[in-house]
């Protein structure tokens, strides 16, 4: 089902407060970001330093609109914070009938590209500026459901932000911390250790390339600042002409001698290993009983082992700076012993990791709300209707019937809805590994709560092995409604040719809309996500049914806990950190269906 589209002006109100500005007094002003970003405070003035004779006063839950920049997303709603503040003329200012529209769910929808398509066409033509007029904002168009859900969603959608600021604003502590204990045990190490010139340690190593005529030569490169090497195009022998190639190995200490003082210097990995360079990539090879490439990359990228790489690249200002091969043999590095090297390697590697997951984190969760914006109004949103009075009833978010799939026959249906939906989008048979996840999660969209004591704690995830068996997969292969097919991904089924039997089947339990959430949701997730995200929802369902805290550190020592999952923690790199992430994103998933 959908929300009814309802005219703003229906709901709110331009106010009109504007005041005359006395030269003494001070005005905080306001100012609204672009995108959704949310009003600001910006800085206060006296009334006498600015053009404007007249302010509007402002307060907790208004709509505030920047008519010049309206038309990309400059629109909010007032924090209690910024209630007292003053806006311009350009800053039209409106009430909100909070018995109809909760101003929170408002918030959340100035973050949706449909309200900033509606401002761009509402703001076109006028003035010759697409500058937007007050009374153009109220005829935008906005989802109404009942007022319970917008305060169920706003809710929900505050939840979820929080957790997201507080999971990143931890992993930025943790980081913060390891990063010192790495520099701290870094300076240690050195305090002690021999030092010895580079061309002992990890002497130059030049592998030439004999061009050929009809040869490709991939180029590598590396970034300053210790960023690490990156992919050039691939050089053909036309593109090479007179200049030498050499080639690089995974494990080399790589200069790019043109940029080595401000820290192009890194350490080849694997998908590296056979690129090629010109004669400005010297590739130095560590002695592996005397020193790791890591380690002394990681003194080179220091500010005393910067110092020295500057010392040793001669030339004028900025970038005309080369590192001389010679000076680079005799730059002096620390020397300590093999063991502590390889210690310290595996140290660096951890805080890597820890960098990693706040990068991909920071993504997630960047990519995160704006998909559950889209999933929320936009999917939602409907061709505009007559605005409703407010006694009038408004249709709800979709509820899926809290009905079981309590028997094999239901079951099948179901699988053959899903194998339908998914057969739909690109043609691919569905694997068992994905079916099996779909039926779960399907399940758990109609709004079934025990599966973790009908599905077996396996290795790939909760698998319910009397599916395939004497189940749904068995009975509609049986009767025809799916097949076995082979497709790009490998084995699974596809609808079989009895399938317009399965049809009325799928009607009647109406099981094509938890088919297609489970397709929609899931379709572009790789296995891992997809086992990932399984596993933590049927160890939340588990810790709810014996009365436990649905938490990440409990989540975590439940799969510890159990013989069978433990190794996930290794397969599928678990922490604390990764499954607060899973539970925001399962959170978001059941947004609205009260799951």
């Amino acid at each position: 089902m959908t929300w009814p589209a309802i005219e703003l002006s229906s709901i709110a109100q331009l106010a009109k407060r504007m005041e005359n500005l006395d030269p003494t007094k001070l005005y905080r002003q306001i100012g609204v970001r672009l995108w959704g970003e949310g009003a600001y405070e910006r800085e206060t003035i006296t009334g006498a330093e600015t053009q404007y004779q007249s302010f509007a006063a402002l307060k907790t839950d208004d709509i505030i609109v920047n008519k010049i920049w309206a038309r990309n997303g400059s629109v909010s709603v007032v924090a209690e914070e910024l209630s007292g503040c003053y806006g311009s003329p350009e800053f039209p200012i409106y009430e909100i009938d909070k018995s109809r529209l909760l101003p929170r769910f408002f918030y959340w929808y100035t973050k949706t590209k449909l309200l900033w398509d509606q401002c761009d066409l509402q703001s076109r033509g006028t003035s010759g500026q697409n500058r937007l007029r007050p009374e153009k904002f109220l005829k935008i168009k906005v989802p109404l459901p009942p007022l319970d859900q917008q305060i169920y969603i706003a809710k929900q959608l505050d939840d979820i932000q929080a957790k997201l600021r507080e999971r990143l604003s931890t992993l930025e502590e943790i980081e913060r911390d390891t990063e010192a204990m790495l520099q701290n045990a870094f300076l240690e190490i050195i305090d002690s250790a021999e030092y010895r010139t580079l061309a002992e340690v990890a002497p130059l190593v030049r592998r030439p390339i004999q061009i050929e005529l009809d040869g490709e030569y991939p180029e590598l490169g590396v970034r300053s600042f210790g960023k690490g090497t990156f992919h050039k195009p691939t050089l053909t022998s036309a593109d090479v002409g007179n200049k030498r190639l050499f080639e690089i190995h995974e494990g080399d200490l790589l200069f790019n001698i043109v940029f080595a003082w401000e820290g192009a210097i890194a350490v080849p990995s694997a998908g590296d290993h056979g690129r090629v360079g010109s004669h400005r990539f010297l590739t130095c090879v560590p002695n592996p009983k005397i020193a790791t490439a890591k380690f002394l990359r990681f003194y080179l990228l220091s500010a005393e082992g910067l110092q020295k790489v500057g010392k040793a690249s001669p030339g004028g200002a900025g970038r005309n700076r080369t590192l001389g091969v010679k000076k680079a043999e005799n730059i002096m590095v620390p020397v300590p012993s093999i063991t502590v090297q390889k210690k310290f390697d595996e140290l660096c590697a951890y805080v890597d990791e820890i960098r990693s997951i706040r990068l991909a984190t920071a993504k997630e969760a960047e990519a995160l709300l704006p998909a559950m914006l889209h999933d929320i109004f936009e999917r939602k949103a409907v061709a505009p209707v007559e605005a409703t009075k407010p006694n009038e009833n408004v249709v709800s978010l979709p509820q899926a019937q809290p009905a079981s799939i309590d028997t094999p026959f239901k079951e099948a249906v179901l699988v053959g809805a899903i194998i339908k939906a998914f057969h739909e989008e690109g043609g691919q048979p569905l694997g068992n590994f994905r079916l099996q996840k779909a039926v779960y999660f399907a399940r758990r969209f109609m709004g079934e709560r025990a599966l973790d004591q009908q599905y077996l704690r396996k290795a790939a995830g909760p698998y319910n092995p009397s599916m395939r068996y004497s189940g749904g997969v068995k009975i509609a292969l049986e009767k025809n409604w799916i097949a076995p097919a082979t497709g790009k991904f490998g084995p699974g089924h596809s609808p079989g040719p009895a399938f317009d039997d399965a049809n009325a089947w799928i009607e009647k339990y109406q099981f094509a809309q938890p088919a297609a959430w489970a397709r929609d949701k899931f379709k572009f997730k790789q296995n891992d996500i997809w086992e990932l995200l399984a596993t933590v929802d049927y160890a939340m369902l588990a810790l709810g049914h014996t009365g436990s805290t649905q938490t990440a550190a409990n989540v975590f020592a439940y799969i510890g806990n159990d013989e069978e999952w433990r190794p996930k923690i290794e397969k599928l790199r678990l922490s604390e950190a990764s499954i607060q992430n899973a539970m925001v994103e399962l959170q978001s998933l059941f947004l609205g269906l009260g799951r």
